[in-house]
């Protein structure tokens, strides 16, 4: 009898390692899916398009507001305010770009598929907002404190003319926090591009090699009323927008706006406009 409860008692114990093995295992794997997955953002999250990238020809469509599709309304910059001074942004806010709340009001939150431009926690900067993440639902501080002109989804973006020659494949973007009459990079501007050594995704620091630097800005497209269309506003700066690529196909409604979800690409995208082009930057 003393042998055998020995004997249930090793059995137990094995199975006790066995199943506390298993779940070590589900555990790491798990961990590895989720790693994988952040260092796939992380690899494209502001690159730029080369001639000849496998992307290059996709078709790019607009974000607008579609009446009844909350992940529509728009595209905009806001952020998290958890940083060291309440209502101003600063090094430890997290910055998103925003798909699916109004400019403002108590549903500007944190929604699924929202990227962010900045790293937070275990979650890289270049992400998608998963429906179990830590960050869904907190609310969002629509625009930095002195916001300049729209521009690709609300704040003003940037290009630093490396070559002189106007915007190209050399010249890093930047995300702006703070307006100037004359822009250069400053305290917390935000890389959305890599540069001296710095990530997509970091900011800048008043030390840093980037700093001080002076920025071209990008322009919006201006519609003309009442026929509709776009013109280019400015000769001082290319055109862009912010796009997607409907990689999944949905729609509204058969033959009409293509919807951004889950699965689908953002692109900063410059002229020429629609499409997947070289000077294109991934989102994602």
């Amino acid at each position: 009898m003393h042998k055998f409860l020995k004997v249930t008692e090793q059995n137990n114990c094995k199975r006790g390692v066995t199943v506390n093995n298993r779940i070590s295992i589900c555990i790491l794997l798990c961990l590895a899916i989720i790693a994988s997955g952040q260092a796939a953002a992380q690899q494209t999250y502001g690159t730029k398009v080369n001639a000849g990238d496998p992307d290059v020809g996709l078709p790019l469509s607009a974000f607008s507001a579609l009446v009844g599709v909350p992940a529509q309304l728009g595209a905009f910059i806001s952020y998290w305010d958890i940083g060291t001074t309440p209502g101003f942004y600063d090094d430890k806010d997290v910055a998103y770009l925003q798909f699916g709340s109004v400019a403002a009001g108590p549903i500007r939150i944190v929604r699924a598929n929202d990227i962010r431009l900045t790293g937070w926690g275990i979650y890289p900067a270049g992400t998608n907002v998963k429906p179990g993440d830590s960050d869904i639902g907190q609310m969002l501080i629509p625009n930095f404190p002195t916001p300049t002109l729209p521009s690709a989804g609300g704040i003003r973006f940037y290009y630093m003319d490396v070559s002189g020659g106007g915007y190209d494949m050399a010249d890093p973007v930047y995300l702006k926090a703070i307006s100037t009459a004359a822009p250069i990079t400053e305290t917390n501007d935000i890389r959305i591009t890599a540069n001296a050594g710095f990530p997509a995704g970091s900011r800048v620091s008043l030390n840093d090699p980037d700093a001080v630097k002076t920025l071209t800005p990008f322009m919006p497209l201006i519609a003309i009323p009442p026929a509709g269309g776009a013109f280019f506003a400015s000769a001082i700066g290319p055109v862009a927008r912010l796009a997607f690529f409907n990689a999944n196909g949905n729609v509204i409604a058969p033959g009409s706006q293509p919807i951004y979800d889950e699965g689908d690409a953002v692109y900063f995208d410059v002229t020429p406009l629609n499409v997947v082009s070289p000077n294109d930057i991934r989102l994602y």
